[in-house]
């Protein structure tokens, strides 16, 4: 079994990242394969819907290295994705990659994605955890339009401040129960 993390998160202690690398620990403790990406830090193009991948059967034409995040989402059991919230949203680099998924979308290569696992973690400054629900799933439904399962969807509130959410250890357990849910 195989997961994989994205982080959309720039910020260094990102409250994001520690909750995803929470996550990703206990599936590796459950036996899982386990990878991260720091999505910030990785050079990957806008789409450019042209629809090239269309006429490709499914793969993006773009040479940048999303071809290395989708590679290992093909290979991975389940995707664990994270996100600031910015500015009532979540962050540009969580949109560029959910964007670029499209090159799956009704084309045979979203056959490899049906039954993969998908969660999301957001993390945000604003003190209601609820507030960007619909955020969070208007990702998540992107994901199951491809054949994904949704398993997990986490705001966590109140983490204005890097590694903030190091001392809450209720998110903590939050965030490993995501990777209990990832290799069930």
């Amino acid at each position: 079994m195989k997961i994989v993390g994205i982080n959309a998160s720039p910020r260094e202690e990102s409250n994001t990242r520690i909750a995803i690398q929470a996550a990703l620990e206990e599936a590796k403790v459950k036996g899982a394969d386990i990878q991260i990406f720091d999505i910030t830090k990785m050079n990957i193009t806008p789409c450019q819907a042209d629809n090239a991948c269309k006429a490709n059967g499914g793969k993006c034409v773009i040479d940048d290295e999303m071809q290395e995040i989708y590679a290992a989402i093909n290979e991975a059991d389940g995707v664990i994705l994270g996100t600031p919230i910015y500015w009532y949203n979540v962050s540009a680099q969580l949109k560029l990659v959910m964007d670029r998924m499209y090159s799956y979308y009704m084309t045979p290569a979203a056959d490899q994605l049906k039954g993969k696992k998908v969660a999301i973690i957001s993390s945000q400054a604003a003190d209601d955890e609820g507030e960007y629900d619909k955020e969070r799933m208007r990702i998540l439904k992107s994901f199951e339009a491809l054949g994904f399962e949704i398993v997990a969807d986490e705001g966590f509130a109140a983490n204005n401040n890097p590694a903030e959410i190091v001392n809450k250890s209720d998110d903590l357990k939050r965030a490993t129960a995501i990777g209990d849910k990832m290799v069930e």
